[in-house]
Order: C-alpha cells, then sequence, then structure tokens
C-alpha cells in the first residue's frame, strides 16, 4: 500500500469519525429527553436502534449495522471514563464483549496500572477540547499487552456541550502489515 492509498484510508476513517460523533450526540439527546433530562444507562447501541430519527436515507437498522461494522475498534466514554458503546471490532481486538464492557471503566479493561498516568493526561487534554492521535499501549482481557494506533476525539452535543470522547483504535501491527509492500492485502474471517 502507497501513501497515498493510507492517506485516503485516513480521510475516510476521520470522515466516519464524524459522522460518529453526530450520530452519538443525537443518540444522547434522545435519550436525555427521554428521561426527562437524565440520561439513562440503555446502551448506546440499543439507543440507536430506538432512534426514531434517520439521515442520509439510512435506516436506524443501518447505522446500528455501519457502526458495528467499521474495520476500527471504536468505543464511546462519558466525561467519568466509563464506556458508553463499544463496537465488534473492540470486541475482537480487546477480547471483551460489548456487554461485558459497557459501564465499565476503561482503565479497568484495557489499560495496564503502569500506563494509567499517560492515559489521564491524554483524556484530560481530549476533554479540554482537544483531539489526539498516536501509539498507545494497551491490554487485552488475556493481560497481553500490545499498541493501538488511537484516535480520540471530544464528542460535543448539538448545544456544544461536551458529552463523551470517542476512540478509534487499531493494531499497530495490523498498520505495519498493510504499509508492507510485500503484502498485497488480506482477508479476514466475519467475527
Amino acid at each position: 500500500m502507497d501513501g497515498e492509498e493510507l492517506m485516503r484510508k485516513i480521510r475516510a476513517l476521520e470522515e466516519g469519525q464524524a459522522e460518529l460523533k453526530r450520530e452519538v450526540s443525537k443518540i444522547n439527546q434522545l435519550r436525555t429527553d427521554r428521561r426527562g433530562g437524565v440520561q439513562s444507562q440503555q446502551p448506546l447501541a440499543a439507543a440507536a436502534a430506538a432512534s426514531p430519527r434517520r439521515a442520509a436515507g439510512l435506516s436506524r437498522r443501518h447505522h446500528a449495522m455501519v457502526m458495528q461494522s467499521l474495520g476500527q475498534a471504536v468505543h464511546v466514554l462519558d466525561p467519568y471514563g466509563k464506556i458508553l458503546y463499544w463496537n465488534r471490532n473492540a470486541e475482537h481486538l480487546y477480547g471483551y464483549s460489548s456487554a461485558e464492557a459497557v459501564g465499565n471503566d476503561i482503565t479497568r479493561l484495557i489499560v495496564h496500572s503502569d500506563d494509567i498516568p499517560a492515559l489521564n493526561s491524554l483524556v484530560g487534554k481530549i476533554f479540554a477540547g482537544r483531539c489526539w492521535r498516536g501509539n498507545f499501549p494497551v491490554k487485552k482481557k488475556s493481560g497481553e499487552r500490545f499498541f493501538v494506533v488511537a484516535d480520540g476525539t471530544p464528542l460535543y452535543h448539538d448545544d456544544g456541550s461536551l458529552i463523551g470522547l470517542v476512540c478509534l483504535s487499531e493494531d499497530t501491527q495490523t498498520l505495519r502489515e498493510l504499509i508492507d509492500p510485500s503484502n498485497s492485502g488480506y482477508y479476514y474471517a466475519k467475527y
């Protein structure tokens, strides 16, 4: 894969992340509206399926399918570090099912105790309105440590208030395989 193709893929990821932010913001507003100003603890994927709104001709079911079909691990955190959303690729990458992950603190699941101060610093900057992209050490459910390339961005409500953080991540090994010119591509099994 050449540099230009990699940049196209990165731009497509960024566009998808922007759409994800808009959709999660709509879902959170819907959840708040339904509870009279108090957000429910319903997982975001379930809230997405219940949303009456449609965009760009896609049904709610299709929006949920898009989120689950993204080729990167996606998780959404609330301002306190609790996981609100965890897609299928996050399940595959980290080893935790959505049911195990949603509602838990991100540091308990995928961050080694030695790396918590660095994560807190990054998350604090993201919650201050800055975006961050880079390598970060994480761990699987099995305890195996590895690095991901992560893209963390603040998530804003339609009124401009900060409601969370969206993170896309990919194992750095996968990216190395994509960049290696001897690797013309690969197929993988549906999870």
